[in-house]
């Protein structure tokens, strides 16, 4: 069971690090927190379960439908929100994203109402075997697709010219302005990056649970967590802190309580801070 266990971790920790990412990104270039976030996952699964339950398109394509569609939203978020903000006190920023949210959020509650949805997952029948371990098809398509998009993401931070700039907007905006660099194209492109990766943790997993306004709630919440215990703007922190969190609390729903495993992730986040506040990875390396 322990075995089992890891297993299931590693696959939710790759979930909670798809959403976190994309919120440490944006950190780490415009140094402000997008409350609006886990509402791009919400729209996310809303969208895979239009595309793929009520439109019936093939799962493959709606995936990649969500992805650029949440991309285009989440550029829309970040030119309505952030860009006109980036020169004003940090408190501007954050109340724009926030006003985001509850409109985002409700609108959705209008839209669809608060009846959960479900898309019915087209790879949960498919069962693979290793040894005592047991995954169903759509969990190793979460794990695969996530792997798969931090790849990508660290190639396109580290071998593209967006991404190189991204980075230089992290080191120093002024700078940026100084030899040219667009720092609000810079923004809006970090902003849409986020939301494409939330589009894809809304697609993979939409299909594993009940579909409904509240739950980019609870996502963001343990987006923070992880943000937090990886150290802000620190990106591959933000993974190995999903992993962390992931394990830790499948270990603790399967062998201490279901009550528990929520408790588990703020905990170990609050011991975080109290012993290493700049969180267990630091700010060495934002971008």
């Amino acid at each position: 069971m322990l075995a089992q266990h890891i297993v299931n971790g590693l696959v939710q920790g790759a979930l909670y690090a798809l959403v976190a990412v994309g919120l440490t990104l944006v950190y780490g270039i415009l140094e402000v927190i997008n409350f609006a976030h886990g509402e791009l996952y919400m729209l996310g699964a809303f969208a895979l379960y239009l595309l793929f339950a009520w439109a019936h398109l093939p799962y493959g394509p709606a995936l990649l439908l969500t992805v650029l569609a949440l991309a285009g939203v989440g550029h829309l978020l970040a030119r309505a929100t952030m860009v006109p903000h980036l020169r004003r006190p940090f408190e501007s920023t954050v109340l724009a994203t926030l006003a985001a949210s509850i409109i985002l959020q409700n609108g959705a509650r209008v839209a669809f109402t608060a009846t959960p949805r479900q898309a019915n997952p087209p790879l949960e029948d498919v069962v693979v075997r290793l040894g005592d371990v047991v995954v169903t098809g759509q969990r190793l398509l979460a794990l695969g697709a996530a792997l798969l998009a931090f790849a990508a993401l660290h190639l396109f931070i580290r071998r593209t010219r967006a991404g190189k700039a991204m980075r230089a907007a992290a080191q120093s905006k002024d700078a940026c302005a100084m030899v040219g660099i667009d720092v609000g194209r810079v923004a809006a492109r970090a902003v849409a990056l986020g939301g494409g990766l939330c589009g894809l943790a809304g697609a993979v997993v939409a299909p594993l649970y009940d579909i409904f306004p509240g739950i980019g709630t609870m996502a963001v919440f343990k987006s923070f967590a992880v943000v937090i215990m990886g150290g802000l703007g620190n990106v591959p922190g933000a993974m190995a802190a999903a992993a962390l969190l992931g394990v830790g609390e499948s270990l603790a729903g399967g062998y201490v309580s279901t009550t528990a495993k929520d408790a588990f992730g703020f905990t170990l986040m609050i011991l975080v801070l109290l012993v290493r506040p700049q969180g267990l990875f630091g700010r060495r390396v934002r971008v």
